[in-house]
């Protein structure tokens, strides 16, 4: 089994301890140190790539107000463009990840320069990892989201635990990884996985589940906040606010999901089962 490879170092430090299995427990424990390492510099990436992600949506609920059509032109553009930022800000994040994971420093505008390039290789690969989505996306168009839409989405899921280490190994890619195409890292991802599958699945099902419940409880208390600060009857400027508020709040499990996928990749690609 081919080890994970160390991330770029400048300015060395010690590399985090490694679990020495992959029960989720030890994953997601050994994961809050990483997270708590790279927040400061993580966060503010985060929370741009949450904010541009969330922009085609909102940029077609007021071209549908404006124009009584939700995608135009205007909005393709709008779309490619968030899309690219989005993809930057999250490769960026993993890449700081990897090397504080490994016991290095990488300049922030490296992290940036180095996912900035990778958008053309990257974005394949997110079509790829999309395509067992597309059955339950079809069902669910034709008849909502019922029984089969829900089973179709579960085994999708499963599917694509397969696929999770794939971006990781991109990331890595430079520090000798031989994943330097979409191909060759879903082909890596799925090495990693196989016979590791159950394991790295409890893990993926217990972040989400944590994901799932911090957004709930904060999703809550910023509504409280919001209706305190008078934003029943919003202005613009309480609507920005409120949108760079949720991003801010989302950021934060995507920090953390990255952190979690870090670990676990490190822990794989040494063979540990």
């Amino acid at each position: 089994m081919s080890k994970s490879p160390p991330a770029a170092n400048q300015g060395n430090t010690r590399p985090l301890p490694v679990p020495d299995s992959l029960a989720a427990r030890e994953i997601l424990s050994a994961a809050w140190p990483l997270f708590k390492a790279c927040l400061p510099l993580c966060l503010p990436l985060a929370v741009i790539g949450v904010a541009a992600g969330a922009t085609p949506g909102a940029e077609a609920a007021l071209h549908r107000e404006e124009h009584g059509t939700a995608y135009g032109p205007e909005w393709w553009g709008v779309a490619l463009a968030s899309t690219v930022l989005t993809l930057i800000c999250y490769g960026a994040v993993l890449r700081l990840q990897l090397a504080l994971a490994g016991g290095g420093r990488l300049p922030v505008l490296d992290a940036i320069r180095g996912a900035a390039m990778d958008v053309p290789l990257v974005l394949p690969l997110v079509v790829m990892l999309a395509l067992p989505l597309l059955p339950a996306m079809l069902v669910t168009a034709w008849l909502g989201f019922g029984a089969p839409a829900a089973l179709l989405t579960i085994a999708a899921g499963a599917m694509l635990v397969y696929g999770w280490f794939a971006w990781p190994a991109m990331a890595a890619r430079d520090a000798g990884s031989a994943a330097r195409s979409p191909f060759s890292a879903l082909a890596l991802s799925f090495r990693l996985v196989h016979g590791r599958w159950r394991a790295i699945a409890l893990i993926a099902a217990m972040l989400l589940a944590a994901i799932l419940v911090f957004v709930l409880l904060t999703g809550i208390f910023t509504g409280v906040v919001m209706g305190l600060a008078g934003q029943a009857n919003p202005t613009t400027q309480g609507l920005a606010f409120s949108r760079w508020l949720m991003a801010l709040v989302l950021a934060l499990p995507v920090v953390y999901g990255g952190a979690v996928t870090v670990i676990a990749w490190r822990v794989a690609g040494q063979g540990v089962v």
